[in-house]
């Protein structure tokens, strides 16, 4: 691997390139024009906004791995073309933040953390479980004995274009359970772990501005079981309105709420819930955490998610795997198969 500023520890913002599609490059680029320590060095695949209009733009991404000076790449684009990009960034020398999820199946998903692991550079990918756990989930007054024995998941947002990057089965590892309801999922992941059963559905019935429908589903739903009779109902839809992100887990001591805003408690042993709001930017937040990670050289903190968004990989695949074959399938398995520890 060539020699790179990045082994002399610089100080200072880091030197970044931004490579994200239309659709995601306005936020990534205005989060990262406002974290004081990341200096853009250029743009690929979307126009700059005023504010970074003298910030060189590339038509050829690899053009942009390429410059001189620049330290790690931010990417927003689709799935498959991030992991791609990561890949050569890698291989230069960059450190790499992406969104997740991870790749379009388990099996690439166990290749890119094992490659992950073994870079020298970080790859950094967003955890939005991560930023509820840092900012707001200690600070909840838990009862000692909570634990969940019933979640639900609704996530709905507005759907991609058909001809969307976001919308091709090639380019993305799905469509509304993997775009509009990851985050919650990785919540759920975190803190029940992996359900011993699934039963999934998934359909595709919009069709886009051009006319033509999305390749990947416009809803899905699952139901999951868990060791010792727990449940959770999974729902994920596109342009089905209302438009919400709320993940609920109930105990028989208390029952929580995340929403893309706040973490609700509410214990039966108190009349009153307690509230705690979600400060700031996510995504800002996340790009502060990986320049942190790359001038402390904490890198294992960087990593530490990577285990997590497996296990949704996992999830994701096996809902996707129960809807085609009508039949309940196991998570596990997946694990099996590649021969990979199974998380606890």
């Amino acid at each position: 691997m060539p020699t790179t500023d990045n082994e002399h520890k610089p100080q200072g913002p880091v030197r970044v390139g931004l490579i994200a599609d239309a659709a995601t490059g306005d936020a990534l680029l205005a989060a990262a024009d406002a974290c004081l320590m990341l200096q853009p060095l250029g743009l690929a695949g979307t126009a700059a906004p005023g504010n970074l209009a003298d910030v060189p733009r590339f038509d050829d991404p690899r053009q942009l791995l390429s410059q001189p000076g620049l330290e790690a790449v931010l990417l927003a684009a689709s799935t498959r073309q991030d992991l791609e990009l990561a890949a050569l960034a890698a291989e230069r020398g960059l450190h790499v933040w992406r969104p997740p999820p991870l790749a379009a199946n388990f099996a690439a998903a166990t290749e890119m953390v094992t490659q992950a692991k073994q870079s020298p550079t970080v790859h950094r990918v967003a955890s939005w479980w991560e930023y509820v756990l840092d900012h707001v989930w200690h600070e909840l007054d838990w009862p000692t004995d909570f634990a969940p024995v019933y979640s639900d998941l609704r996530a709905a947002a507005p759907g991609p274009p058909a001809d969307a990057r976001q919308a091709r089965a090639g380019q993305a590892a799905g469509g509304a359970l993997a775009q509009a309801a990851y985050a919650l999922l990785e919540a759920l992941v975190a803190l029940r772990g992996l359900p011993d059963l699934v039963v999934g559905a998934a359909a595709r019935f919009r069709k886009g501005a051009s006319g033509g429908p999305r390749e990947t589903e416009d809803a899905a739903a699952a139901i999951l079981h868990y060791a010792g009779g727990g449940h959770a109902v999974v729902t994920a839809a596109w342009d089905l309105p209302p438009f919400e992100q709320q993940l609920v887990h109930h105990s028989p001591t208390a029952t929580v709420m995340l929403t893309a805003d706040e973490v609700r408690l509410e214990r039966v042993d108190r009349p009153t819930p307690e509230r705690r709001p979600l400060p700031g930017d996510y995504l800002a937040d996340e790009l502060m955490r990986f320049a942190e990670v790359l001038r402390s050289g904490a890198r294992e903190r960087a990593t530490l998610p990577l285990e997590r968004h497996l296990a949704v990989s996992a999830l994701l695949e096996t809902i996707y795997l129960a809807a085609r074959t009508g039949h309940p399938e196991s998570p596990r398995k997946l694990y099996q198969v590649q021969g990979w520890p199974e998380p606890r």
